[in-house]
């Protein structure tokens, strides 16, 4: 027999204490909670209360598009939804909203349960799909969440309800304990969930029957959750489309499907760090790959060759586009594909993460009427975010901005960009040679690789433009030394040679869970920060607790760090001279310089990020 909690009214309850029969909760009841409770003002409670009908209207129009449909017949509507709809204020913390969320919280905490805000990268998908079927768990909006020995924890929404509970224990027979989440939340989880599994399932038996056309049909947007919902074929199509929507979702960088011996994983790049996300049949795998090269226009047929392409599309109102590459591995294609959200590319200049010194340097730099600037870091550390930041600057009428990449990361009207292509010899060298035909002002070259283009960008400098482009080197000393190392004249580099920028992207601690701390002894001496031995454990810092926001990591986004070179007459004279890498970042550091290390550090003291990414990000750099 399932274990049951009594579970409290907000009507009181009989002096025997025994729990009576208790009906789903009403909208009375709720604002009865949330005026008890301090969230909501008693006027703003009777606006609502009178305002119901046309409340309970605004709320199906929302989430099922008409107020008469059959789909409106089927969908109920919450009191916390006709609540949540008007978005008030918090009385008692006016900085937060009464969303869904917050008063799911109220429920929670009026009926003696804890809230939970379920993490979709934590959840067991098997126990959410062998609990309940896709229906029950909509109809009563029910989801597993996790294990806590023998007993099933589940997520509702209402916890007043003893007939949804009693039916709840019944359907699963064994011991179970409540948390309380939000309505959407839940549902959001079984959309996501049952949706992508059983049109993995659907086109499972498809390919079994011999069946794969369906993997080839274009997609021209992505479909909404009720048109997925309501799909009956196109299953390989459909599972696309959640797979991207989920990503979009959780702010992935990068999605990764990897083939392996028996089944085919499914991972997320979130903040620079991957996440197990799902499994698929190998042969669902194999149609998915070729859904996802159709979109993107690659060879379908060609499974022995990489391969790159793009897509574009769109999260919400907001256009998004997708990089593609496929690489033949033992056991099938594996896909990559890298999300470029223009929010993030093109972010603007002052929220990259420069301080106020290394700004007004770097604007020195950008603003000069010629010359060549270098941004370099590993892949993945923010060098294409601060070129296009810096285009989207620099860009005006006046100015005639031409960019050769490879490939365009971001389309954007404002720069003229060219997309290197070997097969018919439009390289970075014959671009920009073709480029300085063009009466270019700036020029952006995604990336110097050889000697024919970082002869060329030289030359372009020298001849009046102003010169932007990326070298993969570990710091900025070593960018210079590549250059001279590609056959670029020593002389010639110290005059056209503006600055370098080196850089990394460090993880935020969470700003909804961030709180005060201290770095140990032992910290202090692995950071070697040059601090007395008896203040060693002293030095404040923040860190994140781990919260829902940030699923429980205490992290949350990135920023970046930076390591400034910039070549005055004292760096100019050791390129001339010839002189290594090591001789030139003293030098730097001689002339202001702050190391990518120092720049990490300092962000720690400043309460952005933590003694462990600083460890993570620098290791190499120590």
């Amino acid at each position: 027999m399932a274990e049951t909690r009594r579970v409290p009214h907000p009507t009181p309850v009989p002096a025997n204490g025994e729990e009576t029969f208790r009906p789903p909760l009403s909208l009375d009841e709720l604002l009865e909670i949330l005026t008890r409770t301090g969230a909501l003002d008693p006027a703003h409670a009777a606006d609502l209360a009178g305002r119901r009908r046309t409340l309970r209207s605004q709320v199906l129009k929302e989430k099922v598009g008409s107020v008469r449909s059959q789909a409106a017949a089927r969908y109920d509507v919450s009191p916390s939804e006709i609540v949540a709809a008007v978005g008030y204020a918090h009385a008692k913390e006016p900085r937060r909203t009464l969303n869904e969320e917050t008063i799911a919280q109220c429920i929670a905490e009026a009926a003696l349960y804890p809230y939970h805000k379920p993490d979709p990268l934590g959840l067991d998908n098997d126990l959410v799909t062998r609990s309940f079927s896709r229906a029950y768990a909509h109809r009563n909006v029910v989801v597993p969440v996790g294990r806590d020995g023998d007993h099933l924890e589940l997520a509702i929404a209402d916890p007043f309800d003893s007939a949804l509970r009693e039916s709840i224990e019944t359907t699963l027979g064994r011991p179970v304990q409540y948390v309380i989440s939000s309505k959407r939340d839940i549902l959001a989880i079984i959309e996501r969930v049952h949706g992508f599994r059983s049109k993995v399932d659907l086109a499972s038996e498809e390919l079994e029957a011999g069946r794969t056309s369906t993997a080839l049909v274009e997609l021209v947007e992505l479909q909404s959750n009720a048109q997925l919902s309501a799909s009956t074929e196109a299953h390989v199509v459909a599972a696309v489309d959640y797979l991207l929507k989920y990503a979009f979702d959780q702010r992935a960088s990068d999605i990764h499907l990897d083939p392996k011996q028996d089944v085919a994983g499914i991972r997320f790049r979130i903040d620079g760090i991957l996440h197990n996300i799902e499994q698929l049949p190998l042969s669902v795998h194999a149609a998915i790959a070729s859904r996802i090269k159709v979109l993107a226009r690659m060879d379908v047929a060609e499974r022995r060759r990489p391969q790159d392409g793009r897509i574009k599309t769109q999260n919400g109102d907001q256009e998004v586009e997708l990089r593609v590459s496929s690489m033949p591995t033992a056991y099938g294609e594996k896909i990559v594909i890298r999300v470029f959200d223009p929010n993030v590319l093109m972010a603007e200049l002052h929220e990259l993460g420069f301080t106020h010194a290394e700004r007004e340097r770097f604007e020195s730099w950008i603003t000069s009427p010629s010359g060549l600037v270098l941004v370099t870091g590993p892949t993945g550390s923010g060098k294409t975010t601060t070129l296009y930041s810096t285009l989207r600057y620099l860009a005006g009428p006046e100015i005639n901005i031409t960019s050769v990449e490879d490939p365009i990361e971001l389309i954007d009207p404002r720069f003229s960009q060219v997309q290197v292509q070997p097969q018919i010899d439009v390289t970075f060298a014959s671009a920009l040679r073709t480029i300085l035909r063009q009466d270019p002002d700036i020029i952006m070259v995604g990336e110097i690789r050889d000697a024919e283009t970082a002869s060329m960008a030289v030359q372009a400098a020298l001849t009046g433009h102003l010169v932007f482009s990326t070298v993969h080197t570990r710091d900025a000393a070593g960018a210079v030394t590549r250059l001279v190392e590609l056959g670029v004249e020593p002389f010639l580099l110290s005059s056209v040679l503006r600055g370098v920028v080196a850089q990394r992207l460090v993880r935020r601690i969470c700003p909804h869970c961030g709180v005060e701390g201290h770095l140990s002894a032992a910290q202090v001496e692995a950071l070697g920060i040059k601090i007395p031995v008896e203040r060693r454990d002293q030095l404040q810092v923040r860190f994140g607790q781990g919260c829902a926001d940030c699923r429980t990591t205490g992290l949350y986004g990135r920023i970046g760090i930076f390591e400034l070179l910039d070549v005055g007459k004292r760096v100019q004279g050791l390129i001339r001279s010839g002189r290594d890498a090591n001789e030139i970042a003293e030098a730097g550091r001689i002339e202001g310089m702050e190391s990518l290390r120092e720049s990490a550090i300092r962000c720690l003291a400043d309460g952005v990020t933590t003694f462990e990414e600083v460890i993570r990000i620098t290791a190499d750099r120590a």
